[in-house]
């Protein structure tokens, strides 16, 4: 169904987007503590 594979891309992009978060909080944190 469409419905589903717009889910899998959906989750995806979420991925994509936590991996790029932690690539500019982790060295922030880091540096702070």
């Amino acid at each position: 169904p469409e419905r589903f594979t717009n889910r899998i891309e959906v989750a995806g992009l979420y991925w994509h987007f936590v991996d790029l978060v932690w690539i500019f909080l982790f060295p922030i944190l880091y540096l702070l503590n």
